[in-house]
């Protein structure tokens, strides 16, 4: 996944081949954990590469093995927002100074955050969750199914006013952005 703003240029990539604790694993700037991962544990990093045109900063964020690379962050200024499975964590490009990482719960398994307005909808195998931007749940929506479509349909589309899903039994739901539905 690639994001620009004024600011910085971010790339992130699973890093498969790191574990935690080696002495094998690639350089990083930052090395951020914080959920207390151990080696034991079952996990998945993202490689955070930042170009902030005068430097380079490569950040290694260890969490959750339900880690996906796709749609699994939102830049804002300086503030990077990244979801790893029920794990939200905001991070300073700059630096890479961790600021806050939340656990936000809920069934199933979480894969992609956007940004809508001022708040944040994750989108999960199970669920559909809207955080405001202290990270605290405003609302949740689940359907008969995991939202996931058998027909080839978007999961999840985001429209001006509305937020259209489909699950696995092609059921359609429509809600709009404050969680009530629609259709």
């Amino acid at each position: 996944m690639e994001l620009e703003n004024k600011l910085c240029r971010v790339a992130i990539t699973v890093d498969n081949t790191y574990t935690i604790g080696s002495a094998d694993n690639r350089y990083y700037n930052v090395v951020l954990n914080p959920g207390g991962y151990s080696r034991r544990d079952w996990t998945a990093t993202l490689c955070i590469d930042v170009d902030l045109v005068v430097e380079q900063l490569r950040i290694a964020l260890i969490g959750s093995q339900f880690t996906y690379d796709s749609q699994c962050a939102v830049l804002e200024g300086e503030v990077l927002t990244v979801l790893q499975d029920k794990t939200v964590t905001q991070l300073r490009v700059t630096d890479g100074a961790l600021l806050r990482s939340v656990d936000i719960g809920g069934p199933g398994h979480n894969y992609a955050i956007y940004q809508v307005d001022q708040a944040y909808l994750i989108c999960g195998e199970l669920e559909i969750a809207m955080l405001n931007f202290d990270l605290q749940k405003l609302w949740t929506f689940s359907g008969a199914d995991i939202f996931a479509s058998v027909t080839g349909k978007n999961p999840v589309e985001l429209r001006e006013r509305s937020i259209v899903l489909y699950d696995f039994e092609d059921n359609r739901y429509e809600l709009d952005y404050d969680g009530n539905i629609i259709s």
